[in-house]
């Protein structure tokens, strides 16, 4: 779509898309803004928006607004009215699979850990993946390399006719269970709420369970009543109800609780970043001029395996990312009363240290 070559482009963009400034100031004026934070007001003049998944894009958003095209750096996109950018011919563009190896190693590690504090043998432990898509397939890669034996569950491929893949219960009988959903509310495969009460019911004792997809796919009330009653699940939550103003009391129930960062290596946000400003080109017409190759990692460096002395890869993939210090960083809320819970939550976010992918 070309627009008008006399008028500069201008583009409002969540603060914490890396490099946005970098990349789109090469099509135009680019405002930076706190995801949450963006309103109509902010997009009178705007042509572009770009989000990540803490901004609701809808008519309340966009009505009255100048927007011709919405791009969100995330592969999911249940913040985003599609019905309303469709009918209102608004352009659209996300990034599939950006931070799915991200969100995989993150899976990963929280197994490594867990398995180490509670001296488990990894060899031969089962996995239930529920959601076969980019990240669950990940998983079951890098879960297959240690020697765990992998069930996925994901019903919408099944009936496209993939093989090898299992009912839910045979996945929620593992001895680890892992979420890897997209957000649905309707259909005939909505996700949300489940994993309800019956489900959560039917976690074996001693199970891991780990939520890196999203917080609603989860009756997060039925979880804590189990934990407040039994106290038999390892938990390890990335995503949580109510998001940024999460509960601490489920907070203090988990192994590992971590501020909704599992894709957020600096690999998987400038991808994320690249997908959308190749999407954004292409919808204007325009010849891209810029890509991850023009960033300088600096002294982030890729993990360099060969350097650990250990034989115990999980040590290793623990150095490699440490992903107790984000548990060791959101659990100061339950010390320090002072903290407003949802504006740490999201300064969590904002200021994520620099991580690279390892696998």
């Amino acid at each position: 779509m070309n627009m008008s070559s006399n008028t500069e482009l201008k583009i409002v963009a969540d603060e914490n898309i890396p490099y946005a400034l970098e990349a789109f100031s090469l099509l135009g004026s680019v405002t930076l803004l706190k995801g949450r934070d963006i309103t109509a007001n902010d997009l009178q003049q705007a042509d572009i928006l770009l989000v990540r998944s803490v901004t609701r894009v809808n008519q309340a958003l966009l009505d009255g607004t100048s927007v011709k095209f919405v791009a969100s750096a995330t592969a999911g996109f249940n913040h985003i009215d599609l019905e309303y950018l469709q009918l209102q011919n608004i352009g659209f563009a996300r990034a599939p699979g950006s931070n799915a190896t991200s969100a995989a190693e993150y899976v990963l590690a929280g197994i490594c850990y867990w398995s180490l504090q509670h001296q488990i043998n990894l060899q031969n432990i089962s996995v239930g993946i529920i959601g076969y898509g980019n990240v669950g397939s990940r998983v079951k890669r890098l879960c297959d390399a240690m020697g765990m034996r992998c069930i996925a569950n994901d019903p919408p491929l099944q009936e496209q006719g993939m093989a090898e893949l299992n009912s839910i219960d045979a996945a929620l009988a593992c001895d680890i269970v892992t979420l890897h959903l997209p957000l649905s509310l309707q259909g005939k495969h909505a996700t949300s709420q489940l994993l309800n009460k019956q489900r959560i019911t039917q976690l074996e004792p001693n199970t891991l369970f780990i939520n890196a997809s999203r917080g609603e796919v989860v009756d997060e009330t039925a979880l804590l009543e189990r934990m407040q009653i039994q106290n038999d699940l390892s938990l390890i939550l990335d995503v949580w109800e109510n998001e940024p103003a999460i509960s601490l009391e489920m907070l203090r129930y988990t192994l590992i609780g971590t501020p909704h960062i599992a894709g957020y290596s600096l690999d998987g946000k400038i991808r994320g970043t690249e997908m959308i400003y190749q999407a954004c080109c292409k919808f204007l017409d325009k010849q891209p001029r810029w890509s991850v190759a023009e960033v300088d990692f600096g002294k982030q460096q890729k993990y360099d395996f060969s350097k650990f002395t250990h034989n115990d890869h999980r040590k290793a993939i623990l150095e490699a990312y440490d992903i107790f210090a984000d548990n060791n960083r959101l659990k100061c809320l339950l010390d320090d009363r002072t903290l407003d819970v949802g504006k740490y939550f999201d300064d969590l976010r904002k200021n994520y240290p620099a991580r690279r992918e390892y696998s």
